[in-house]
């Protein structure tokens, strides 16, 4: 790391920055990823007849979904971050908001 003339850290591709804003994406997809999954065995049990509580935590989980999409996407602008991690925020955002829209749209025809 190189000191420039405004005395902020200059970093260079090789570096291997991961950005704040990609991990927080990531840790946003995962909570949404194993909330649904506790969603659905919870409805299983329930065998369809959940309360408004399930519902509301559905609704939560894809309000992360779009905070956490938003936040992989807005990491594509750091450009000395790695990759990866971009990546792997923008699918599990993506798969739950995916996901979020189905069970939206199944509500909606039932």
């Amino acid at each position: 790391m190189k000191r420039n003339r405004k005395k902020t850290f200059a970093y260079r591709p090789s570096d291997q920055v991961v950005s704040r804003k990609a991990i927080t994406s990531i840790i946003l997809g995962a909570v949404g990823i194993i909330g649904y999954y506790f969603l659905i065995l919870r409805s299983v049990e329930l065998e369809g007849n959940a309360d408004v509580m399930l519902g509301a935590a559905g609704w939560l989980l894809m309000i992360f979904g779009a905070v956490g999409m938003y936040l992989a996407v807005q990491s594509f602008h750091e450009t000395a971050a790695v990759m990866k991690w971009k990546i792997i925020g923008c699918i599990s955002n993506g798969a739950i908001l995916i996901f979020s829209v189905f069970l939206l749209i199944l509500g909606v025809i039932r």
